[in-house]
């Protein structure tokens, strides 16, 4: 009789590749454990380290559990640690399809690596520092917001019903700053929404123009009756 080969452990986990939860399998496990020792009584700490690989697209991952023997275990397991962090927003395509301005992409950039680490306050406070860069590159240095967006309204690149999208962005990236403001996933969510829109407006705007430059122009209605 040949011997049973033992089932993978299956985890359920967000793939990066996929861009949601697919199945896992457990390719390789690693436990490290340590104890601390004193006169009365010992402590052990110790990770579970699981190198898993997505059944879907065959990403491979690495997620890390802390654990110590103080632990309730009612709590069940601790948070996992994944390398590479897991991704919970992608870039929109557009980014990476037109040649965005220099001082957006490392904003961009570090926004969207908060973004990964579910560090909302500075997520929130990189959104707020790219709705100040749009406003500087496209109206220059203004002393407060509300000019800001004065400028961009007289520019067409936001309407009254923009404004007030804006703003509450704003005031969001502004609480998170400077009043210990934690914002949930959905609110973080709802203001990269708006700042994506607020760029890709400006890109399209700009894409218009060239457009515009390098579109023959009608005939007029004369030229059209001589031929």
């Amino acid at each position: 009789m040949s011997e049973k080969t033992e089932k993978p452990e299956v985890l359920w986990s967000h793939c990066n590749e996929c861009g949601h939860e697919t199945k896992h399998d457990v390719v390789h496990r690693a436990d490290r454990r340590r104890t601390f020792d004193d006169d009365q009584y010992s402590v052990e700490v110790g990770s579970v380290w699981k190198v898993l690989q997505c059944r879907g697209c065959e990403e491979v991952t690495l997620r890390r559990v802390d654990w110590c023997s103080e632990d309730d275990p009612m709590d069940g397991p601790g948070p996992a640690t994944y390398f590479p962090p897991r991704v919970s927003r992608r870039k929109p395509s557009w980014a990476s399809h037109y040649e965005l301005p220099s001082e957006y992409i490392a904003l961009l950039e570090e926004t969207y690596t908060a973004l990964h680490a579910d560090s909302r306050r500075l997520a929130m406070m990189g959104a707020r520092a790219l709705i100040d860069a749009v406003i500087r590159r496209n109206a220059g240095d203004q002393q407060n917001f509300g000019q800001g967006l004065n400028a961009l309204a007289e520019k067409y690149l936001i309407s009254e019903q923009d404004r007030g999208i804006v703003e509450t962005a704003i005031e969001a990236g502004h609480a998170s700053a400077h009043r210990g403001h934690k914002p949930t996933a959905e609110d973080v969510n709802v203001v990269i929404d708006i700042v994506e829109r607020l760029i890709h407006t400006e890109i399209l705007a700009e894409q218009a123009r060239e457009l515009k430059k390098s579109t023959p122009p009608r005939p007029s209605r004369a030229a059209q009756n001589k031929s």
